[in-house]
């Protein structure tokens, strides 16, 4: 979708077809934002030459409207701050307005005196009256040029102009990445289409051109013909920025960035913010326009969010639905809905997407992580499941359900995820063993509030087990990260997760030999034995299991393609082994 955006002092507007958007950051530093639905037609920008005039029209159109709106929607400062306020409230108008009028009538007279009357008189001084016309000519029209660059140059230091420059730039980068708003601080503010940039290079060559040609027929005539020389060159000059866009060779970038560099500037975080809030309320179908006060728009929570996460390196989409959804109390779902949010829970999410971007998971932050359509609570005490592990209870249950009231065994139970959720589901007696104490009481907790009946037993993998106990599924989640690599970990882990649930040893495997090793005695005939698995853990534990008497082994990969599961069952011949050595003791 073609989206237009034009800069202000205090914010931008977005235009696209389906949609206007305005947002500013207004005088107490709060980010504002409204949105109008848009039946703007750019199927017009289709058509060569003519698009670049209708890019001019609608392009002065919004950006007199873009001043407009982001000043009136900054009211909060209702004091008289300087000459133009006084002038807009005795006249009962916006102050905006009595800026433009100003600036127009401003323009015009730069335009006669500067650059009309007083190179035409330089250039006659200098040369006098002995020189051909054409070089009078094309020296009027190198002056006027060079005037008009140099008053845009001077205008860079004025702070009202670097405000708007800032935007602009802040708009470029939008341009540049696709409007893909995560993706901004990495996109140039140098952009050809910018709409500021085309005025500017647009009106440096129409002022040479006029100038060089100086069509001198009749009074009434010379302002008709430059302004079909102007509409002719506006066309132009849109094609050739349009090439220069689209055309990746070099020399090009620094041609725009010659004449782009006066009308844009780097922006700061919060002019990047705001561009972002008016990109974001276009996702929203129906009318914004903020009215009370203690309300944020969703717009503007999601572009700080975005920032926050994005300057610690760790955004994620779906991150920041968690976090809106679980302050809320909404699914995610739902919260697509959300227009905007309450001053403290706007200051709710800020402070958990803050702890967030410190490398917190999201299960720390609230205290409970949602797995298998279920609810756990989860502390420093237990791993948090992960999402991939459910791939290993749908593995489970699946086989679970072929039998008939199977016994199930959940090692390394943690907060209990694995064995509550396979409870949940399939109707069998499961257990679960651990050999934390805080991690079997935090697994019975949340067995009883998601009302599932499991046994939890503290033990050091089988050693508190009756060695006549006997599962026809067993299932585990070891530890497997090597000792060596616990430190290297994202902090999200190491800092949050239990080195208990974590350390597997030198190569990562300890806990899958030992397992290995004692599971084919509390196996039935037949019984199985399943592993999560660390990335690239698949081949060693395979030929583990297999050295261990397991046969027809399955390695299962995860959402991403990697290898995350596998399963085996007790061969006949170590079944018999150790059924034979069970009656001899």
């Amino acid at each position: 979708m073609i989206k237009l955006l034009f800069p202000s002092t205090n914010g931008v507007s977005c235009l696209s077809s389906n949609k206007l958007t305005a947002a500013i950051i207004n005088s107490h530093g709060n980010k504002k934002v409204e949105g109008v639905k848009s039946k703007m037609k750019f199927k017009l920008f289709d058509i060569y030459f003519l698009r670049g005039l209708i890019y001019f029209v609608t392009g002065i159109y919004y950006f007199a409207k873009t001043f407009v709106r982001c000043s009136t929607l900054d009211d909060e400062v209702e004091e008289e701050r300087n000459i133009t306020d006084k002038i807009a409230s005795k006249l009962n108008v916006a102050s905006v307005y009595v800026m433009l009028i100003a600036s127009v009538i401003v323009g015009f007279l730069f335009a006669f005196v500067v650059l009309g009357f007083l190179p035409s008189f330089a250039v006659k001084k200098a040369f006098g009256e002995g020189h051909s016309q054409t070089l009078l000519n094309l020296m009027t029209a190198i002056f006027r040029v060079a005037v008009f660059y140099l008053a845009m140059l001077g205008l860079r230091f004025a702070p009202f102009m670097q405000e708007i420059y800032r935007f602009n730039g802040a708009c470029s980068q939008a341009v540049n990445c696709k409007y893909k708003v995560t993706e901004l601080d990495k996109a140039s503010i140098f952009q050809p289409l910018n709409f500021l940039n085309f005025l500017l290079f647009a009106f440096l060559t129409a002022i040479f051109v006029i100038s060089l040609i100086s069509i001198k027929i009749a009074w009434w005539a010379d302002p008709l013909i430059n302004l079909g020389i102007l509409i002719l060159v506006l066309s132009i000059c849109f094609e050739i920025l349009f090439v220069f866009e689209k055309a990746n060779v070099k020399g090009l970038k620094e041609i725009v960035i010659a004449f782009a560099w006066l009308v844009s500037m780097r922006p700061s975080v919060t002019h990047k913010e705001v561009v972002k809030v008016a990109i974001l309320e276009q996702n929203y179908d129906k009318d914004y326009e903020m009215e009370e006060k203690d309300k944020i728009s969703m717009s503007t929570l999601l572009a700080e969010m975005q920032t926050k996460l994005l300057n610690n390196e760790r955004y994620d989409k779906s991150d920041v639905d968690w976090l809106i959804a679980n302050v809320l109390g909404k699914n995610r779902t739902e919260i697509k809905l959300v227009k905007s949010v309450s001053e403290k829970e706007y200051r709710d999410i800020i402070r958990a997407t803050e702890r967030r971007s410190k490398g917190e998971p999201i299960s720390s932050i609230f205290g409970f992580v949602d797995f298998y359509g279920l609810r756990f609570d989860v502390n420093r005490k237990v791993l948090s499941p992960r999402m991939e592990t459910e791939i290993l209870v749908e593995e489970v249950v699946r086989l679970a359900r072929t039998m008939p009231n199977p016994e199930i065994c959940d090692l390394c139970t943690g907060s209990g995820a694995i064995a509550i959720a396979i409870a949940k589901n399939v109707k069998s007696k499961v257990c679960g063993i651990d050999v934390s104490k805080s991690a079997i009481t935090t697994a019975k907790n949340n067995a009883e509030k998601n009302d599932v009946k499991v046994d939890f037993i503290l033990s050091d993998l089988f050693l508190e087990l009756k060695k006549s106990k006997k599962f026809d599924i067993i299932v585990s989640n070891p530890p497997y990260i090597k000792s060596e690599e616990i430190e290297k970990l994202d902090v999200e882990v190491k800092n949050y997760d239990p080195r208990l649930a974590l350390d597997g040893g030198g190569d990562g495997l300890d806990f899958y030999r030992k397992i290995v090793k004692s599971a084919p005695k509390h196996l039935t005939e037949g019984g199985y034995l399943y592993f999560e698995l660390g990335i690239g853990q698949a081949e060693d534990v395979q030929k583990i299991m297999i050295e261990g008497g397991f046969v027809d082994t399955h390695i299962v990969k995860d959402y991403n393609k990697i290898e995350r599961i596998i399963y085996g069952r007790i061969g006949e011949r170590n079944f018999r082994k150790n059924a034979e050595g069970e009656r001899s003791v």
